[in-house]
Formats: structure tokens, sequence, C-alpha cells
């Protein structure tokens, strides 16, 4: 049952102005989530590590990555009980503090705790927001707000490298894509400070279930070491598969145990038994494991049978990624226009499925015709359709559940909803790229690359061999993208047969 707005406080507010405000730390902590990728050589540089040892590097990617996980279970039931603000405001510090580390740091090891910690203050923002967005806009009226914050969101990841490359390519140099964060944060809390010093905005009592924290984020860590295939050559999932994935369930089945018996959990697990909640959480993870999939072999098809550099690669996954925030506006315009969470999100999904199988039937020469004699690309408008129908989705979603869990859960709703799209993208890709990869060497473990030396069909036996790799990436290429339309497809049909109608807002 769907719980009716009842907040007079937030109700009372200049909500848009609130939002711009809320968005606009939103947006600054998701541009940092990639930011890093086009200012890694010159970082590794400034704390002394050769340009040829670029492995170092993982720690300060993940790191972002491992704040953002770590503390997604307890960001929502924090939000909850101390109110939506005054985590805003604490994360948004614990975020410039990271920030300043990062910009000062005189070794690799704090680069990587300055990255944990914008990601742990930055992932925070995100359940806060969207929960605050639900708390402002009633059941009916908030998908549009949803779908702009979640909008913001995207535009942020997508202009992250690119922010990251303007920035250290001037004469600033790459730290200040990290002191900028500082003043702009320190802005938003004091534009923000009269409401969050107000105390009349509703909270929970403030018991934590740490328990409960502690074995969600040990299930989510021990899942992920299963499904990451560090050597895939020799096996498609972890070589600690076989007992971290059931040390996994166990968490897992203790963490549902644990909540089902404490007064104050962190999520609600009774609310799986109402079919719009485990619709709209199990289609979110399917839309992040096809998100997932796209952001990996995209790439990957664009420099290993496409022969294109990483800069026209990324342009080329960049056509995708830009339909999603337009694709988030306009599906939480739609579901408030149309009425319906369920068919909007099915539409999305639906056009997602359509464009992976369109992008399926890629080969050698699907980047040379033009749409219409434009200096478009058939591809580019594949591309779009695949982002823009992912895009789609996000805000009936998100709508769904937070109608579903009410106004005292909202916050635990929202983070549980990111962890269910984080939990599909790890397994999407762990599923896909592991026994993708899996299966490609095994078709080309055969194939033995001839040397040159004093052969004299060294030029025509170098072409077959070249030709039968590039037709066992495709073949493995069309396999992926083509059981990701399928799994997209099923997210239609959960979304059409579970999502909730959707209700008439009570004021307006």
């Amino acid at each position: 049952m769907i719980t009716p707005f009842r907040s007079p406080r937030l109700r009372s507010v200049n909500r848009p102005a609130l939002l711009a405000l809320t968005g606009a730390g939103l947006f600054l902590a998701s541009l940092d989530a990639y930011v890093v990728v086009t200012a890694l050589l010159p970082m590794l540089t400034s704390v002394h590590i050769a340009a040829n040892r670029p492995e170092q590097a993982t720690p300060i990617i993940t790191g972002f990555l491992l704040g953002y996980l770590a503390v997604m279970p307890v960001a929502g039931g924090l939000s909850d009980r101390f109110g939506r603000l005054r985590l805003f405001a604490a994360c948004l510090a614990v975020f410039a503090f990271g920030s300043f580390l990062t910009a000062t740091a005189p070794s690799l090891s704090q680069l990587v705790v300055g990255r944990v910690l914008q990601g742990a203050g930055g992932g925070a923002l995100v359940p806060a927001v969207l929960a605050l967005a639900a708390d402002l806009y009633p059941a009916g009226d908030r998908s549009p707000v949803l779908g702009a914050v979640s909008a913001l969101q995207e535009i942020g990841s997508v202009l992250g490298p690119l922010w990251g490359g303007l920035i250290t390519a001037s004469s600033l140099g790459w730290t200040w894509i990290f002191w900028i964060n500082i003043p702009v944060a320190a802005l938003l809390f004091w534009a923000l400070w009269p409401e969050i010093r107000v105390r009349s905005e509703p909270r929970r009592p403030a018991n934590l279930d740490w328990l409960g924290a502690l074995l969600a984020t040990a299930g989510l860590a021990l899942l992920t070491l299963a499904l990451y295939a560090a050597n895939p050559e020799r096996s498609p999932v972890g070589e600690g598969f076989f007992w971290q994935l059931p040390l996994a369930a166990l968490c897992f089945g203790l963490f549902i145990w644990h909540e089902r018996r404490t007064s104050q959990p962190l999520i609600n697990v009774r609310r799986f038994t109402d079919s719009s909640f485990s619709g709209s959480a199990l289609t979110n993870a399917i839309a992040g494991g096809g998100l997932m999939v796209a952001l990996v072999y995209i790439p990957v098809l664009a420099n290993a049978v496409f022969a294109m550099n990483a800069s026209s690669a990324a342009l080329l996954l960049f056509r995708l990624m830009l339909g999603i925030p337009i694709g988030a506006l306009l599906g939480g315009i739609l579901a408030q226009r149309l009425r319906s969470y369920r068919f909007v999100a099915a539409l999305g999904l639906a056009l997602a499925a359509i464009g992976f199988l369109m992008l399926s039937g890629w080969n050698e020469g699907s980047l040379q015709p033009h749409l219409l004699g434009l200096p478009l690309r058939l591809a580019d408008g594949e591309l779009f359709l695949t982002g823009l129908g992912l895009g789609i989705e996000i805000a009936p979603v998100s709508a769904a559940l937070l109608d579903a869990v009410g106004e005292a859960e909202r916050g635990a709703g929202a983070a549980f909803l990111i962890i269910m799209r984080l939990i599909g993208m790890l397994v999407g890709f762990s599923l896909v790229a592991g026994f993708g990869l899996w299966e490609f060497h095994q078709a080309t473990a055969h194939l033995q690359p001839p040397l040159p030396g004093l052969n004299p069909n060294f030029a025509t036996q170098f072409a077959i061999y070249t030709l039968r790799v590039k037709q066992a990436i495709f073949d493995q290429y069309h396999l992926i993208f083509r059981g990701t339309a399928i799994g997209l497809f099923i997210g239609a049909l959960i979304a059409a047969g579970t999502l909730r109608p959707l209700p008439r807002p009570r004021w307006q």
C-alpha cells in the first residue's frame, strides 16, 4: 500500500531551489566518478610512479567505487534517521575532504584514501537526494523530478572524463580537478544552511543497524570477488568462486534473517512480498547489467575490430551515453503524462533490447553507412536508441519503488534501488564478460600467429589469422549482445507485470 505524503515541513519550502542545490552537489560528485580517467598519467607522475606502470593506477579508479559501494547499505538508513539535508551536508563535507586529500597527495596511498572518501561521500548523496525529491513531491507528481535528478547524475558521469581532460590539459594542472570541489561544496553548504539547521524535519530514532550493514557489505564484497574473472583464459569466474559465492549467499541469507527480526532494519525485507517493490528492484538490476555490457564491449569492439584509438572509442560510446540522461528526463515526463509507471518502464527496456538486437548485427562495415545522407551514421542512431531506452527506465522504476516503501523508508529504499543496479552491473559484467572472454579464448586457442622469418606466405597467413580472430570476436560479441537483448525483454515483461499503476497526487 502506498503511504500518502505527509511532510508539512518539506512541503512548505522552495522545492525547486532546494532540489537545484542538492542536485548541484550530486552533479559535482558524479563528475568525479570517472574524472580521473583522463588524468591518470600526470597523477601517477606526481606521486613518483613511472608512466610505464599504468597498472598502479587501478586503485585510483576502483577506490572511488569501493567507497561508493561500502557506504551504500547505510546511506539511505542514515538519511531516514537523521534527515536528508543533514546527511547531505555531512557527506558533502566528506567528499570535500577527500578532494583535499587527493589534491595534496604526496603518495599513491593518500591518493587512494582521498578517492575512497570521495566515493563514500559522493555515493551517499545519491539516495539522500532521491529520497528528498520523493519527500518534496507527492506520489503521482514525482516521476519527472526523479527523472531530472537521475539525468543530472548521468550527465555528470558522461562529462566527467571530458572535464578531467580539459582541466589536466590547461595550465592549472590535474590537482585543480579536486581543488575546485572544495569552494563549490562550501558554497552549497552555505546556501543550504538555513534549511539544514531547522530541526523540524521528520526523523526516525537514531539507532543504526550496523550488523545488517556489515552483512550486506560482506555479501556484496564476496559476490564481487566470486564473479570477477581475473584470469579469463582459464576460468570465466574468480579463482575463489566455489567458496566465495556460498559465503556471499550465507551473508545475504543472514542479512535477510537479521532484518526480519531487528526493530529498525536497514531495509524492510517484507517489502519483497510487494510485487511493485520486488519488480522495481529486479528491473533496475537487469537494466544495470545491460548498461555494463555496453560500457565494456562497445570500446572493446571499437579497439579490436574497428581499429579505433582510445579517444575514438570513447566518442563512439558517448553516442550511447548521451541517450541516457535524455531518456531519464523523457521517462519521468512520460510516466506522469501517461499516468503509468509500468508502461513507460517496459517501453524503455524494450527500446534498449531492440537497440542491443540492432547492435548485435554489427560487422566490419557497420560504421560506414550514413543515415539519410547526414553526417550521422546508422550506428550512431542505434547506439543512441540503446542509451535512450536505458534512460527511460530509470524514473518510473525509481518512482514505483519509492512509492511502495512510503515516507519513513524512502532513504533506505533509494539506497536499495542503487545497490540493485550495482549488483546488476556486477553480475551482468561478470557473467557476460567473464564467460564471453572465456569462450573467446576457447575459440581462438587453436589459432597460432604465423612467424615472419623466411616464410614466403607470411602476409597471406597473417591476413587469414587476423580474419579468424576478428570473426571469433564478432561471434562472441553477437552472442553477448543478443543474450543481453533477451534479458532486457524479460525485464520489460517484469516491469509490465509487476509495477503498480501510477497513483493520483494527493495535493498540488
